[in-house]
């Protein structure tokens, strides 16, 4: 948070530094974008207990057995991150760039009876190029996260039953994507995968929803942000003011939301907040 920050305060003076720029067309620029937020979600997760039990046969042996008792847990899992991204057109449709980032949380280690929580910082990667139209854009990348990113999902362990590892990471190399229909002068929709700075307080893996830069220095999204890493979806807002030409600062609001788990749990709230300024390099 404090690198974001730090960054943050950086960018906000280039301005001031590099002076009004001057510029023939707004077709060939750069644009570098820092963020940094936080937030929180609920992790849900089950250990287990395992009860023997025994007992003597028709013929008068010892028979002995044993059952697998679970139990719900819960822990609210606070979080930090940061991201950094540069991005340049290659022609008057076409752009490439790249997305760096950090994420700081807590990863949950179950031992079936037991269980641990350890901070973890997971550095993240995200090349990737885009085709932009007036009325349609397309994008698309690959990311990768040192720590892997949370999914809750179901696991296998050595006694092959199902249950809640609450540590369940992807480290595989994942699909960022986006896709808008309509001009952003006047009203767009827009899904997008892994491609929020920062990638947690942007607004979590999948955002979908409306979006407008129809009032002058000023653009407004609205949406959907999807379950994962949270337990819960909500309401996403985006929104951002352009203070110079060049210069843009931007904010993402996940509001609070409660997830209710087993009676016995009181409810965790999930939240994500973050700013984010842009700054535009004429060519």
């Amino acid at each position: 948070m404090k690198l974001g920050l730090k960054l943050c305060s950086a960018l906000m003076v280039l301005p001031l530094v590099m002076g009004v720029q001057k510029h023939h067309s707004d077709s060939s620029y750069t644009d570098l974008t820092i963020g940094a937020g936080g937030g929180s979600y609920s992790n849900t997760f089950y250990t287990r207990t395992y009860t023997p039990t025994s007992g003597t046969g028709c013929d008068g042996s010892t028979t002995s057995g044993g059952y697998w008792t679970y139990h719900e847990n819960r822990e609210k899992i606070s979080y930090k991150d940061a991201g950094i991204g540069l991005e340049t057109t290659t022609s008057k449709k076409t752009k490439i760039g790249i997305r760096l980032g950090y994420i700081k949380d807590t990863r949950i280690e179950v031992s079936n009876e037991s269980y641990t929580s350890k901070a973890k910082t997971s550095y993240i990667i995200n090349p990737h190029f885009s085709f932009e139209f007036k009325g349609i854009g397309f994008g698309a990348g690959f990311f990768l996260a040192t720590q892997g990113l949370y999914y809750p999902s179901f696991k296998k362990d050595s006694y092959n039953d199902n249950y809640f590892t609450g540590n369940d990471r992807s480290k595989e190399i994942l699909p960022s994507f986006h896709l808008r229909l309509g001009n952003p002068k006047y009203l767009y929709a827009s899904v997008s995968h892994l491609e929020n700075i920062p990638v947690l307080s942007g607004g979590g893996y999948l955002n979908y929803g409306v979006g407008t830069e129809a009032i002058p220095h000023v653009s407004l999204w609205a949406g959907y942000s999807d379950k994962k890493p949270f337990e819960k979806g909500s309401f996403l807002l985006k929104g951002g003011l352009k203070l110079s030409n060049s210069l843009s600062l931007n904010f993402t609001y996940r509001p609070s939301v409660e997830t209710q788990g087993m009676e016995i749990y009181k409810p965790i709230k999930e939240s994500a907040f973050s700013v984010r300024l842009s700054y535009r390099f004429f060519r």
